[in-house]
């Protein structure tokens, strides 16, 4: 019969659509992927694609035939990732996912917590937004990451490590007089916008919520990082509104103020449930499961 390489061959094509994107996903040449795909063919006496214009069209036995492919498929990904940790000596190098935000107030005092018990660990550390990070997870990337409020999915195994508010945070110049600030006055300043600030779940996002709300704000910049925003504001260009954790963390040069009605967020820690793990990472993972609820204390010692 046919091998798993033919099977994989297979699963590209069907996917793709396409004999040069399958070999270009596959770091093959063309030929070769046509040259397995008729082999295949010929060993199953099946034909699995029909040929319309410049795109491959499966035939319906090839639709039966994918289902399986692509369990074949995950288990060689599997395999590969499993190859290329021993490689790499997972024994020793975590790789983590983390925003850009929780990299700088989080991250680093987690990090220092764990090296003092576990010195000889190496860490690879990647900053993306929340979306990018679950994304990559999604592909075996990372060990871990560690964001705002991921998606739920059966993938997934999710940790939370802190919960929180979101706020609003002026220059001290230039901040509201009372402690809270009811939301909908904030039509009527001049807004530093970031771009998919996630809460939680139920609620969507920031954006969502005005939008829900019927509140139209008027933003003058638009940034995808808590750090560009609390800086625009330390200089007095507007209001923002950001997770009341990072906000602690600059609290010494910005007006923090309460918003009402409350928006709550999670910081979670999410592995993937497919992904073999290192002794170290699992290490970790555990580590991190243990400060679940207790990060402000993390952060201030």
């Amino acid at each position: 019969m046919i091998s798993s390489r033919h099977i994989e061959v297979f699963y590209h094509i069907y996917n793709e659509g396409s004999l040069t994107r399958a070999a270009k996903v596959l770091n093959v040449s063309q030929p070769l992927v046509s040259k397995t795909l008729a082999y295949a063919e010929h060993k199953l006496k099946l034909k699995l694609f029909i040929r319309y214009a410049r795109r491959l069209s499966p035939t319906p036995e090839a639709d039966i035939l994918f289902k399986h492919a692509a369990d074949v498929n995950q288990q060689i990904s599997k395999f590969n990732n499993i190859a290329q940790n021993l490689v790499s000596d997972p024994s020793s190098t975590i790789n983590v996912g983390c925003t850009p935000s929780l990299g700088l107030g989080l991250l680093p005092s987690l990090l220092n917590k764990y090296l003092k018990v576990h010195p000889d660990t190496k860490f690879n550390i990647v900053n993306l937004q929340s979306l990018d990070l679950e994304d990559q997870l999604k592909e075996l990337t990372f060990d871990m990451v560690i964001c705002f409020n991921p998606n739920d999915s059966d993938l997934f195994k999710k940790t939370i490590l802190h919960s929180g508010k979101l706020v609003l945070i002026a220059s001290i110049d230039s901040a509201p007089k009372e402690s809270i600030f009811k939301l909908a006055r904030i039509k009527n300043q001049p807004f530093v916008k970031i771009k998919n600030l996630k809460t939680n779940a139920a609620q969507n996002n920031l954006d969502d919520i005005l939008k829900k709300e019927g509140i139209a704000i008027n933003w003058i910049a638009e940034t995808e990082t808590i750090q560009v925003a609390k800086a625009m504001v330390e200089k007095g260009s507007g209001y923002s509104i950001i997770d009341d954790f990072s906000a602690s963390i600059y609290s010494d040069k910005i007006s923090i103020h309460e918003i009402e009605p409350a928006i709550g967020y999670q910081i979670c820690m999410v592995s993937n449930k497919e992904k073999p793990l290192s002794v170290s990472a699992q290490s970790f993972i555990d580590f991190l499961e243990n400060l679940s609820g207790n990060l402000d204390q993390i952060v201030k010692n």
